[in-house]
C-alpha cells in the first residue's frame, strides 16, 4: 500500500487551492441566499405583501335584481320570484358522478344535462359551483335538503328568477330571458360586463321588452371581498367590506293589465290580434296576441316537446300578430278611400247604383253582397260596406293619391314602441310597383284595373292590425296621433309624442265618422256591435279580406261558400273602432285570422273588449307616477 507524503509542498498547494474556490463558492451562496432574503423581505416587502394579500382574498360578484316592468297603474308584469336550485360544488364532491347519481333519486339528471355539468367543471374550475336544477318545487327542494348528510358538495340555494305574472297574455310586450351565449358575451364592452353574465344562471333579455331595455333592465353588479385558504375554498365572507348591487331600473308601460288579460280572454280559441288606443296620448291599453306562448316557459328552459308545438301550429302562438302579422285590411280600408274620394272632388252625396257587380276591363268586379245595395251615397256605401260604390270611384281615382292619404292615417308605416319585428304592411302606389316589378319591366306600370282591388282593401294592400288601430284613432280625432308602449324608465318619465292636426279637410273625416256611426248604431254591417250605453256610442268599420278564391272546380265539390272551406283557406275578419262617437277616446281594431267575417266574427270581440274599457275608462283614472317608486336593493348570492 503506497504511502501518502503530506508534506509534499507541491500537494500541499492543490489542496490549498481547492479549499479557497469550495470556501469562495459557498461564501457566494451564502451571499446570493442572504441578498436575495434581503430583496424578498425588506426591498420587495410591499409588492410581496400585496400579493399575499390577493392569494388571502378572492372578490366575488353579487348579482343584481332585474328591474320590474309594471303597467300604468303599478301592476307587475315582470318581477322576480323565488328560485329553489341546487348546485354542486366539485371539490368538495370528490366523486361527482357518484354524487349526480344520488342526486337523481330526487330530481332528474338526463344524459344530457350530466355532460353539460362536467363540461361546465372543466370550464369553470372544482371550487366555482355549478348550477343542477333550479326552479325547483318547494317538495323537491325539501326532498334534496333532507337527504343533504348523504350528497357531498350539493348546496341548495335559495336565488331569485323572472316571473310574469300575466303569462301568455303579455308575453308578446314583454318578451322573455333566457341563458347568456357566447355572443352575448362577445358583445359587451366591458369586462365587468362580461364577469357579470358569466354568472351561474344569469339571464339576458331574449324578445320584447326585456330584450329592448336589456341595458337598463339588467341593473349592476355589486362586489364582496371573501376569505379563502391556499386551496381556494372559501372561509370567510366579509361582507361589511361589499359593494352592494343596483336593481334594474322599473319599466313603467301604457298597458292596462286588467284590460290586457279581458282582451286575451275574449280572443281565446282564435288566432287573433287586438290593439285598443288612447286617441288623445297615442297610450296603447291592449296589445293582445292569441294563441300565444307563455314566457315562464322559456324562463326556465323550454321542453323540446313543446317548442315543437308552437313553431309547427298553424295558429302561430310565436307570431306578434298585432305588429308582425300581415293582413289585407279588407273594407276596414274604406275609411281611407272615402277620405281619398273627397280629397279627389268626389261629393259625399254622389250615388251609385250597386247590381252585385260591375263590368270594368275585361272582368266583372263582385261585390259581397251578390243582389246589389241599390242606390247609395258615400255614408250608405260605408254604412252598407258597398264594394261598387268604390269601385266606381276607383274608375277614375289616382293610386298615388290613395296611398298618400293612406299614410297620413298611419297605413304602411313602423313605430317606435320597443318591441322588435314590427313590419310596415304594404301601400302601393306606382313608385313601389316600379321598385317590386324592378326585374320585370312589362309590369312596372300602374293599372287602373288593380285601384279597384286597393280601394276596397284588397290586392297589393296589406297592414298590421297595430297601424289599423292608428287610422282609426286618427280618424277619431283628426291629429296625427302616434302609439307609445313605455311611458316611463326608472324615474325618467317620456314626453308624449305629438299629435299635430291632419294635414285634410276636417269635413271629409266628418263624412267617415258619420258612415262609421252608421255602421255599428243606424243597423248597418255591424249593427250587431253596437253598445247599448248612450256615453259609450261605437263607431266602427267591418272588414273582410280574402285568402283564397274559391273557384268553379271548388264549387264543383260543393266548396261553395268561405265557411265550407278549409281553416286556413276561410277569409281573415276585420273591425275598426271608436268611442264615444260624439267625443272620442279610444280605439280599437280586432283581426280574427279565417274568421271569415268581419261583421259576424270580429266585431263582436271588439264590442266586448271596448265594453270592458267603458267600465273601466283607464283615461279617467290616474296613472302611477314612476317618480314615487322605490328601488330594492337586495341581491342574490350565486353559491
Amino acid at each position: 500500500m503506497p504511502v501518502i507524503n503530506t508534506h509534499d509542498p507541491e500537494r500541499q498547494e492543490i489542496v490549498s487551492r481547492r479549499t479557497v474556490l469550495f470556501g469562495g463558492g459557498v461564501s457566494l451562496l451564502f451571499v446570493g441566499i442572504a441578498g436575495r432574503l434581503y430583496q424578498l423581505q425588506v426591498a420587495d416587502y410591499e409588492k410581496y405583501q400585496d400579493l399575499a394579500q390577493d392569494n388571502q382574498f378572492n372578490r366575488r360578484v353579487l348579482t343584481p335584481l332585474r328591474g320590474e316592468i309594471i303597467d300604468r297603474f303599478g301592476n307587475s308584469l315582470a318581477s322576480n320570484r323565488k328560485n329553489f336550485r341546487i348546485l354542486l360544488i366539485p371539490e368538495q364532491s370528490r366523486d361527482v358522478n357518484g354524487t349526480l347519481d344520488k342526486l337523481s333519486k330526487y330530481i332528474p339528471v338526463t344524459d344530457e344535462k350530466r355532460a353539460r355539468i362536467i363540461r361546465e367543471i372543466r370550464r369553470r374550475g372544482a371550487f366555482t359551483p355549478v348550477e343542477i336544477k333550479n326552479n325547483l318545487s318547494w317538495p323537491d327542494f325539501s326532498r334534496v335538503n333532507f337527504e343533504l348528510p348523504h350528497l357531498a358538495g350539493v348546496l341548495p340555494d335559495v336565488g331569485e328568477t323572472r316571473d310574469y305574472p300575466l303569462g301568455e297574455a303579455s308575453a308578446f310586450v314583454i318578451g322573455y330571458v333566457g341563458a347568456v351565449t357566447d355572443k352575448d358575451l362577445s358583445t359587451q364592452e366591458g369586462d365587468d360586463d362580461r364577469t357579470l353574465l358569466r354568472q351561474p344562471g344569469f339571464k339576458v333579455g331574449r324578445d320584447g321588452l326585456e330584450r329592448t331595455y336589456e341595458k337598463e333592465l339588467r341593473g349592476h353588479a355589486g362586489k364582496m371581498n371573501v376569505k379563502i385558504n391556499a386551496h381556494g375554498r372559501v372561509i370567510e365572507e366579509l361582507s361589511d367590506e361589499a359593494t352592494p348591487p343596483v336593481q334594474g331600473k322599473t319599466l313603467t308601460l301604457t298597458i292596462d293589465a286588467e284590460l290586457q288579460q279581458k282582451a286575451t280572454k275574449e280572443l281565446e280559441g282564435e288566432s287573433a290580434a287586438a290593439v285598443v288606443m288612447d286617441t288623445v296620448t297615442g297610450d296603447i291599453l291592449v296589445l293582445a296576441s292569441t294563441p300565444a306562448f307563455n314566457p315562464n316557459d322559456f324562463n326556465v328552459g323550454i321542453d323540446a316537446g313543446l317548442w315543437k308545438e308552437l313553431t309547427n301550429s298553424p295558429y302561430k302562438p310565436l307570431l306578434n300578430k298585432p305588429l308582425s302579422g300581415i293582413y289585407p285590411p279588407g273594407s276596414t280600408f274604406k275609411v281611407v278611400s272615402a277620405i281619398a274620394a273627397q280629397a279627389s272632388g268626389v261629393k259625399p252625396s254622389q250615388t251609385a247604383h250597386c247590381s252585385g257587380k260591375v263590368w270594368y276591363g275585361n272582368r266583372f268586379f263582385h261585390c259581397w253582397k251578390r243582389g246589389g245595395h241599390g242606390t247609395l251615397d258615400m255614408k250608405g256605401a260605408l254604412k252598407h260596406s258597398c264594394d261598387v260604390y268604390f269601385y266606381e270611384i276607383a274608375k277614375k281615382l289616382e293610386v298615388d293619391i290613395l296611398a298618400g292619404v293612406a299614410r297620413k292615417f298611419g297605413l304602411g308605416q313602423t313605430y317606435e314602441l320597443g318591441v322588435p319585428g314590427q313590419k310596415k304592411g304594404i301601400i302601393p302606389d306606382r313608385a313601389w310597383k316600379q321598385q317590386y316589378f324592378a326585374g320585370q319591366p312589362e309590369n312596372q306600370p300602374w293599372f287602373q284595373g288593380e285601384t279597384l282591388s286597393v280601394i276596397i282593401g284588397q290586392g297589393y294592400v296589406t297592414s298590421t292590425p297595430l297601424q289599423l288601430c292608428v287610422m282609426a284613432a286618427r280618424v277619431a280625432s283628426g291629429r296625427a296621433v302616434r302609439p307609445r308602449l313605455v311611458r316611463a324608465v326608472g324615474d325618467l318619465v317620456l314626453p308624449e309624442p305629438t299629435a299635430p292636426m291632419i294635414d285634410v279637410d276636417q269635413d271629409y273625416l266628418k263624412v267617415v265618422r258619420d258612415g262609421m256611426n252608421a255602421v255599428t248604431n243606424e243597423y248597418g254591417t255591424a249593427a250587431r256591435s253596437r253598445l247599448e250605453d248612450p256615453n259609450w256610442q261605437l263607431a266602427g268599420k267591418t272588414g273582410t279580406s280574402q285568402v283564397y278564391r274559391i273557384t268553379a272546380e271548388d264549387r264543383a265539390k260543393g266548396l261553395a261558400k268561405p265557411e265550407d272551406l278549409p281553416w286556413e283557406r276561410r277569409d281573415h275578419a276585420l273591425f275598426v273602432c271608436y268611442m264615444p262617437y260624439e267625443n272620442p277616446r279610444y280605439a280599437c281594431s280586432v283581426v280574427i285570422e279565417h274568421g271569415i267575417g268581419g261583421a259576424r266574427a270580429a266585431g263582436p270581440k271588439a264590442r266586448e273588449i271596448m265594453r270592458a274599457v267603458a267600465a273601466k275608462n283607464p283615461a279617467a283614472r290616474t296613472p302611477i307616477d314612476p317618480r314615487n317608486l322605490v328601488q330594492r336593493a337586495t341581491h342574490r348570492r350565486e353559491g
